[in-house]
């Protein structure tokens, strides 16, 4: 999941995980506050909280894969047939159970028998056909759609418009949903985490039309998530209320109301000021601040920060330009003089926590000599070398650390890098046309699998695949792991991840860190491997404070 903020969570292209937590209300005579375990409930249920680092959010259609500036809403918006726990595993959600076939291809969930929109209209195993066809339909266009789906029986001719019929995907009745799959997948129960497979409702899309329904969320039964969309004011704020119709434990806020702000400290001098419950996703400098205050705290994210070249125009077509570029680049410097300690210098592309993590592979480490002799080996007069601009989110990268980084290619490489930030949105547009030289991507993990991090951002098919590189050992080795478990497994993606690093597919500059202000007075928020953490929302409440 990419696409998140601030070297603390940059693009949390990741899932905002909902797990089940219960709450003990004691009723009280006499006119006071309900009181909970942990103390009087405020008057007051408004959970307000901003959502950093841009002008607005990019799409709420699952199937468009938002960024970590959507994820927050889509993730209360929509629910599934399994959700994530806060270490990541995986719980039954909509699906009470599920069984597997012995040859590990066939899936059959059996769903619970109250899900329901948020108008009350029912969600059956047909729904699920609907949406899951849905994404792959060529007029969708999904960004994601055949790499999380794409070993369902029948996906690639859905996807290639040769069917509007995924013959993977069958309704057996009402609520009995079968799923067959081209080969063995370990990771599919995973991947039933991303909202790309949260049921939608077909009437909403029909009547609103395929790209603009999401533009008419607020009001109308989008989801099956504990809340529903109240209004989305863009570049102001997003409101969420509670789905009156939600099958699961109910929350008792009355409202969440998220202003979108693009500048992490304006969001943090606003926290101060008193106009937020709790603050997230802060600068280095704002950290430093903040370290002592009652309610930080800081959580490492199983997230990498790269930054890609685009491999099929020069100079990056050459290995050795990209190589000489990562040995050029001092990780250790960034983290310690621009972020403070709070990120640590990244050798992998996989982070520390993941299953293929190799803690005891080096990497490609700084070497200025190394640096420049290999940029003169094709280019012996740096002058003569194309023009080479690197483009960035500026509500990502810190104006220092894009400063640092064009200083050390000047030194190492004799030349200079011309900068060019934007906004946010405007980055990701670009991002997903491919018309990136070389940008900055962060990737914080969907699903606790290999997979998500080789396959799915280095595949040389995949729509994340951001500098277009394509190496066919690698192909053939991450596409072999993907259908093993085991120590067999991981090898495979162990060597495709060496091979990937050595000819600079991706550059890892660090691992990230999420940091957060939360005060005692806001239960049940945290943060987890990915991010902000809610559990399934009906522990989360105000008390008086």
């Amino acid at each position: 999941m990419y696409l998140s903020h601030g070297r603390t969570q940059r693009f949390l292209s990741g899932v905002m995980c909902l797990c089940t937590l219960s709450i003990l209300l004691v009723a009280c005579g006499g006119g006071s506050s309900p009181t909970t375990s942990a103390g009087k409930l405020a008057a007051k249920q408004v959970l307000t909280f901003p959502i950093v680092g841009t002008a607005d959010i990019d799409t709420l259609d699952p199937a468009a894969g938002p960024a970590t500036n959507g994820y927050v809403a889509v993730m209360m918006m929509y629910s599934g047939l399994v959700r994530a726990a806060k270490n990541l595993s995986v719980l039954p959600d909509q699906a009470t159970s599920w069984d597997i076939s012995a040859d590990n291809k066939v899936y059959t969930f059996h769903l619970r028998h109250d899900i329901t929109f948020s108008d009350g209209t029912p969600v059956t195993a047909q729904t699920y056909v609907y949406t899951w066809t849905r994404a792959l339909l060529p007029a969708v266009n999904s960004p994601i759609a055949t790499f999380f789906e794409g070993n369902i029986v029948g996906a690639s001719d859905v996807n290639s418009g040769k069917t509007k019929t995924l013959a993977g995907v069958r309704a057996l009745d009402d609520y009995t949903l079968q799923v067959t799959l081209t080969q063995p997948t370990p990771y599919f129960l995973e991947e039933l985490i991303n909202p790309l497979f949260f049921p939608l409702n077909q009437k909403v899309i029909d009547k609103y039309g395929q790209k603009k329904w999401m533009l008419q969320a607020a009001g109308n039964p989008v989801g099956t998530g504990p809340f529903m969309l109240k209004s989305w004011t863009h570049n102001v704020r997003v409101v969420l209320v509670p789905n009156p119709h939600y099958y699961g434990p109910k929350t008792k806020l009355t409202e969440v109301d998220m202003p979108l702000v693009s500048d992490p400290s304006t969001a943090y001098k606003s926290y101060r000021a008193g106009q937020y419950d709790f603050i997230w996703d802060m600068t280095p400098e704002d950290q430093q601040t903040a370290e002592s205050t009652r309610g930080f705290i800081r959580n490492p994210l199983l997230q990498t920060d790269l930054l890609f070249f685009l491999t099929t125009k020069p100079p990056f077509d050459n290995v050795a330009v990209r190589q000489a570029f990562a040995y050029a680049t001092d990780k250790s410097t960034l983290a310690q003089a621009i972020f403070k300690g709070a990120v640590t210098p990244a050798p992998t592309i996989i982070p520390p926590g993941m299953p293929g993590y190799q803690p005891d592979y080096p990497g490609l480490q700084h070497d200025a000599a190394r640096a420049k002799q290999l940029f003169q080996s094709v280019y012996p007069n740096a002058a003569s070398a194309p023009t080479i601009t690197f483009t960035y989110p500026t509500s990502q990268v810190p104006t220092q650390e894009a400063a640092a980084l064009q200083q050390m290619w000047q030194n190492a490489l004799g030349i200079q890098v011309k900068l060019q930030g934007m906004e946010l949105s405007s980055y990701v547009n670009l991002l997903i046309k491919h018309q990136i030289q070389l940008g900055f991507m962060s990737w914080t993990a969907d699903f606790p699998d290999p997979y998500d991090w080789m396959t799915l951002i280095l595949h040389s098919g995949s729509a994340s695949n951001n500098g277009n590189w394509s190496n066919p050992t690698f192909d053939q080795l991450v596409t072999k792991a993907d259908t093993l478990k085991g120590d067999a497994r991981i090898a495979l993606y162990n060597q495709a991840e060496q091979i990937a690093i050595t000819q600079v597919a991706l550059l890892p500059l660090d691992h990230g860190t999420m940091t957060a202000i939360i005060p005692s007075w806001v239960h049940g928020v945290t943060l987890n491997g990915q991010g902000l953490y809610f559990g399934n929302w009906s522990d989360v409440y105000l008390l008086q404070h």
